[in-house]
């Protein structure tokens, strides 16, 4: 009867452990403690339960854990910022060593920086949009020809 203690502290421990840290990780083994202490009610041995919480928990953890992050986290959250990757627009002030440009993405202008550090270009030319980081555009110039 003492099992059924062990394995239903186990399996209590194992819940508050995954509401607290939210991993998807620890939820397994509360599973896997269920299923053990459900055998140990049965009366059965210890090493029967032992492996059986052991396998229980393992396959648990590796036939559903990323099934679950993936329904749960979709991941990043794309903006409408993202639309203006790859297309071009004209550089409305200059980029140049240390000081960053500016350009007009549908109507709001937005910070622009060069693709390298020490990269300057003109007020005027068509520049590329590469990349977001942060609350940027990561430009580079078009060059005609």
């Amino acid at each position: 009867m003492v099992w059924v203690y062990v394995w239903l502290a186990i399996t209590v421990c194992s819940a508050i452990i995954e509401f607290i840290t939210n991993e998807m990780l620890s939820i397994w083994f509360a599973g896997g403690g269920l299923v053990a202490m459900i055998l140990a009610l049965c009366g059965l041995s210890w090493y029967i339960h032992l492996p059986a919480f052991i396998v229980v928990s393992i396959v648990l953890l590796l036939c559903f854990r990323k099934i679950v992050l993936k329904y749960f986290y979709k991941g990043e959250s794309r903006t409408n910022a993202d639309s203006a990757i790859g297309k071009e627009y004209e550089l409305l002030t200059p980029i140049s060593f240390g000081v960053n440009g500016s350009i007009r993405v549908n109507d709001v202008v937005w910070t622009a920086v060069g693709v390298e550090q020490n990269v300057e270009i003109s007020a005027g030319k068509t520049v590329k949009v590469l990349d977001i980081k942060g609350n940027k555009y990561v430009v580079e110039e078009v060059k005609n020809g």
